[in-house]
């Protein structure tokens, strides 16, 4: 079959394009850019209505997954008009021409749809984001099921997969929030990190896999919401102590600061129950301390 993948360029898109191949088999699988769009990555503005439909005559897909999004809460509210056409209205326009096409439609949405205060959340959880962020994300899941809500076989034609924080191989630490834990840690010097939310990171390649079974489970005309569960717990003063320590510095280095974030306001606990995702045989398979070791270790001064 014939997929369009956008985000490609990104930290997820870039392991989606490894794990997505096969699935294409004598089809094509397009990775679709914009600001970092080199071969053979495909430039495509997906705000640009017009582009976007041109772009899906050429490609024909059979099936779209949709990774691109402004998941930055700060950035978000920095910019919200800018965040709103791509998070929300690219999305809604992605999900129409697909339904439109008949072709099956993925996205990639965030734990930040809830509140955080009664964890653990299933796909049906009553929804309740704290930023604009996590409302434009809901938003855009909202789109997709409008979009396919008149169409025959209606949610075995699209899927929602909701993941917590992402990390993995990053082309520079400030990539992920995660590995910009790391770049304080290299620095060698004291520093505070948040110790009040619960998160559970999940390695991009462990999403990657989770996203192409969703797409098997489509193939077989079974969609719906999926959540993918971090396997480990961990406050940002956790991760930068196993930072720490995996690099040889002192974990002494790190210290811990129990008020909330600044800015955009976030949830204290989002935990995913991921038993959907098991019941198909699904588990993440890498750790945090290994997963951030391989992925901060180009740019550690220890090496």
């Amino acid at each position: 079959m014939n997929i369009l993948l956008t985000g490609a360029s990104g930290l997820l898109g870039r392991s989606l394009i490894r794990t997505l191949s096969p699935l294409a088999a004598d089809g094509a699988l397009t990775g679709l850019a914009f600001s970092r769009a080199k071969a053979p990555l495909v430039s495509l503005d997906l705000t640009d209505e017009a582009a976007v439909r041109a772009a899906f005559k050429t490609h024909k897909p059979d099936l779209v997954v949709h990774a691109a999004a402004e998941r930055r809460p700060d950035a978000v509210d920095g910019d919200p008009e800018a965040a709103e056409k791509l998070n929300v209205g690219a999305t809604a326009l992605l999900a129409s021409l697909c339904s439109e096409r008949g072709a099956k439609f993925l996205y990639v949405s965030t734990d930040y749809v809830f509140d955080g205060t009664t964890p653990p959340y299933r796909p049906d959880s009553p929804t309740n984001p704290l930023n604009a962020y996590g409302r434009m994300k809901l938003a855009g899941e909202q789109a997709v099921r409008e979009a396919y809500a008149n169409a025959p076989g209606d949610e075995s034609r699209w899927a929602i997969v909701r993941i917590p924080i992402l990390y993995g191989r990053v082309e520079s630490l400030a990539e992920s929030p995660v590995t910009e834990l790391a770049a304080k840690v290299f620095a060698g010097k004291l520093f505070k990190a948040e110790d009040w939310a619960s998160r559970y990171p999940a390695h991009a390649d462990d999403v990657a896999r989770a996203i192409a079974l969703v797409c098997d489970c489509l193939s077989e005309r079974e969609g719906g919401i999926f959540h993918f569960a971090g396997a480990q717990m961990l406050t940002k003063y956790d991760m930068a102590r196993v930072i720490a320590a995996q690099f040889g510095f002192d974990p002494a280095l790190v210290e811990s600061d129990p008020q909330p974030p600044a800015g955009a306001p976030r949830p204290k606990d989002c935990r995913l129950d991921g038993s959907r995702l098991l019941s198909l045989g699904f588990a993440p398979e890498i750790s945090f301390a290994d997963g951030v070791r391989e992925a901060a270790a180009p740019f550690s001064p220890k090496r």
